[in-house]
């Protein structure tokens, strides 16, 4: 009985370790274990909205979105489905859309992708009233950059730019929404329907 009791110890201590060693050496696997340079999130944010101003108060952008994880150790943000809310030079709002957004830091560029939509509405004093906004341009491409400092926006891939008076295609796109400039850097096509 005694020699029972003794080997159920020994044996209950060689699992015991054995276990240890096991678990150690699972947790010291590399493929799952978070290396301590591992971007890690801090917080995460379900249906947000934000709203970046300037020292005095003035609108820069609003934007809204479906999920945001923000990374602790690089200080940048992944957003889902995001949409902002800007002005162009005339004061009119601009509403950018997209699958997905990634911003490294607070101020630095927002980098748009997949099905990035800009679209622009004039309201004239008649539409206003009848509550109808007038579509007065609307792009479309893969992805975008958006500097919410410097208030540009620019892309190296292929553009649709539908307005009134026509369709503009291209490849490339540079613009500074605080001036009326906008240049499609090559490959253009132009398509206009004549006004009666």
């Amino acid at each position: 009985m005694n020699r029972k009791g003794l080997l159920l110890l020994i044996l209950s201590i060689i699992i015991a370790v054995s276990t240890i060693w096991l678990n150690s050496f699972w947790l010291s696997y590399k493929g799952l274990v978070s290396e301590n340079d591992e971007k890690q999130i801090d917080y995460y944010l379900s249906d947000f909205s934000l709203l970046q101003t300037s020292n005095t108060g003035e609108m820069k952008y609003y934007l809204q979105g479906q999920h945001l994880t923000h990374k602790n150790s690089t200080g940048g943000s992944e957003i889902f489905h995001p949409t902002i809310q800007t002005h162009d030079h005339d004061g009119t709002q601009l509403f950018i859309q997209a699958t997905k957004a990634f911003q490294e830091k607070s101020t630095s560029n927002i980098e748009l992708s997949g099905n990035v939509l800009i679209q622009k509405n004039n309201m004239s004093k008649r539409d206003s009233e009848q509550n109808v906004p007038k579509l007065s341009f609307k792009l479309e491409t893969e992805n975008l950059i958006f500097n919410p400092v410097k208030r540009e926006i620019s892309t190296d891939a292929n553009i649709s730019l539908t307005t009134q008076d026509g369709l503009l295609t291209g490849t490339g796109l540079r613009s500074k929404l605080d001036q009326q400039e906008l240049r499609i850097l090559s490959n253009v096509h132009a398509k206009f329907d004549p006004n009666p």
